[in-house]
């Protein structure tokens, strides 16, 4: 999440997931979903949110996770979000995991030299690509090249124009295979969106776009600290440059620091209440639920503590929450 702008802002947790502890599970049974999602409808008008999660750890691991959030809460997660490198072959094992589970599959393919993409040269694998996004049928949301503009995409991003171009040019082989489950999502960080910054530079424009989306977390460990920061103050900036434009809005990815005594339970048990009050346009946010201690971040889970599982489903269990009984 480095801003190319900026060298104050921590970088990005995204990149090879690590373990993730499962939670204790409970015999509450997970209810189905009431509708498919071929006919949900995104955008102005909905009344609820959609939680989603990314789990790391191997595929046993990342079941037993959903198993357990599910069963515990009595709510299916309706989101799951999977990551791919450029040259990673769609689908993978998790992806299909999710689809079999009626998830919602929200699924990020990172890109690779925007100007090259642009020239042509990728055409045959993002070909490639396409069809096999389209054999899969089902409804599906692609993130591509999500966080285009921090510090470390820059070797490769080049510009904004540069990335505009290589969105439209991935969009268009996409079209021209007739690929027409997939929604494109387009993901910068939160800060983008600070006083100062023109996200417009970054922007392909809302006939290119389908979702609109950020990513930003709570990178404090303490709300004593200057730098802790609700999630309200996170996303503000983008909620209000994104509301007016009227297309379906997501988070996906968001996070807390734990401090212990009870502050990352608070912060989650308040997104139910400050999305319908203060951020009602939002579709769907989804938690980045891996420990990114290794890569020097900090471990985002909802296992942290049992004040904020129980905070996490109490969420999936809130009356702003879609699906219900």
């Amino acid at each position: 999440m480095t801003p190319t702008t900026s060298t104050s802002a921590p970088s990005s947790p995204t990149s090879t997931p690590t373990t993730t502890t499962a939670p204790a599970s409970s015999t509450i049974p997970t209810i189905a979903l009431t509708t498919t999602w071929s006919d949900y409808e995104f955008g102005p008008g909905h009344d609820r949110v959609l939680w989603g999660l990314s789990v790391g750890g191997n595929q046993s691991t990342r079941e037993q996770v959903y198993d357990a959030y599910e069963q515990r809460s009595g709510r299916p997660v309706s989101i799951g979000h999977t990551f791919h490198p450029w040259d990673d072959p769609i689908p993978s094992e998790v992806d299909l995991y999710h689809l079999a589970n009626d998830r919602l599959l929200l699924l990020s393919w990172n890109g690779t030299d925007t100007i090259e993409i642009a020239s042509g040269i990728h055409d045959d694998w993002i070909r490639t690509q396409a069809r096999a996004v389209g054999d899969l049928n089902d409804r599906i949301l692609l993130r591509w090249l999500w966080e285009m503009d921090g510090r470390r995409r820059l070797e490769t991003v080049h510009s904004g124009p540069d990335y505009i171009n290589a969105w439209n040019h991935v969009r268009a082989i996409f079209d021209e295979e007739g690929v027409d489950n997939a929604e494109f999502v387009w993901c910068p960080n939160d800060f983008l969106f600070d006083t100062g910054l023109d996200p417009l530079v970054w922007y392909p424009g809302d006939d290119h776009v389908d979702w609109l989306c950020a990513d930003g977390y709570n990178w404090s460990e303490s709300p004593e600290l200057d730098t802790w920061e609700s999630f309200e103050e996170i996303f503000r900036g983008f909620y209000d440059w994104a509301e007016p434009r009227g297309l379906p809005i997501m988070i996906a990815e968001t996070g807390s620091g734990e401090d212990g005594n009870g502050a990352k339970a608070a912060w989650i048990s308040e997104l139910p209440h400050v999305l319908e009050t203060e951020f009602p346009a939002i579709d769907a946010v989804v938690y980045f639920d891996i420990d990114a201690t290794a890569r020097g971040h900090l471990d985002w889970r909802l296992s942290t503590s049992v004040p904020t599982l129980d905070a996490w489903v109490g969420a999936l269990q809130h009356p702003y929450t879609y699906p219900q009984n």
